[in-house]
């Protein structure tokens, strides 16, 4: 299963669109919009997505499923590959798309239930909910396409406002579907761990874990029987999902902080400055230096 960048995404959407910060891209559907009429594949996204239905869908988690009559809010986030099947009726709706930079310096995302593992990610509105809500994105919508210097700080103000209107919500999950629980637990055991790795409160000295042999160990699992709960539930090997947020905090690290490419290299783990430039360059297409002045 491959993982969708918000590049691809945007090459294949039949509308036009622009590119922000962070990718922050918003976009409306209406009924004549392939996305709208189709089924979307089974994938896992590297970007944050927030979407306002209006139809009937079954949306799939690795976990559950869940099933929308009418109207809904929809969040979507990299670690979860999802997808979604339009029932009969008619669909509509509007969404926006970003990615991790959008909100560096600007509070955590992880930090709400919504984009969280365990978290629900689909409510279902009432029809004045929806619209409440529709209002909220076409004040966003409306900064998108202006000239205001300020506008994507007002964005990230209406997301937030989206994501406190969203934990008031009921979160008793009506109808949802529940798949393979035990693997459920695995894999936020996993990811819960793999983040741990790069907070600074827990592991002063950098990173502890890095291998699949690593993590097998500390979650009490043959290294097989991870690998085999990750690639059914996520898309991709234990290995992968271990390389690809090493390089997202390598990334960041890069571009945001006034480390030394060493330093960096200490801090994710590398006992040579040469290995962590091998390592990047091999993944990015450019070596750590490049990525700090693009």
């Amino acid at each position: 299963m491959q993982t969708i960048s918000i590049n691809d995404f945007l090459e294949k959407s039949n509308v036009s669109h622009m590119s922000g910060p962070g990718n922050f891209n918003m976009l409306r559907i209406n009924e004549k919009d392939p996305c709208a009429l189709q089924p979307i594949p089974y994938h896992r996204r590297s970007f944050y997505k927030i979407n306002l239905l209006r139809g009937s869908y079954d949306i799939h988690f690795a976990e559950e499923t869940y099933k929308v009559s009418k109207y809904a809010i929809f969040f979507a986030n990299p670690l979860s590959p999802y997808n979604w099947i339009p029932g009969d009726g008619a669909h509509s709706g509007v969404y926006c798309i970003f990615n991790t930079d959008f909100f560096h310096h600007f509070g955590s995302l992880q930090a709400y239930s919504v984009f969280q593992q365990d978290g629900v990610k689909v409510f279902e509105l009432q029809e004045e909910q929806f619209f409440r809500l529709d209002g909220i994105f076409s004040e966003m919508q409306a900064a998108y396409q202006s000239d205001d210097k300020h506008k994507y700080d007002l964005i990230r103000s209406k997301i937030y406002e989206l994501l406190h209107f969203a934990s008031k919500l009921d979160t008793q999950k009506g109808n949802v579907f529940q798949h393979g629980r035990a693997s459920a637990r695995l894999v936020k055991a996993f990811l819960d761990l793999l983040e741990e790795q790069f907070d600074v409160a827990i592991n002063p000295n950098g990173i502890i874990l890095k291998t699949t042999f690593d993590f097998a160990a500390a979650l009490s699992v043959h290294p097989n029987y991870l690998n085999r709960v990750l690639k059914e539930n996520m898309g991709s090997s234990t290995k992968q999902l271990i390389q690809e947020r090493f390089l997202q905090q390598a990334r960041i690290l890069l571009r945001y902080s006034d480390l030394d490419i060493s330093q960096i290299a200490h801090m994710l783990g590398f006992r040579e400055l040469t290995h962590f430039s091998a390592f990047f360059r091999k993944h990015e297409r450019i070596s750590p230096s490049m990525c700090r002045k693009v």
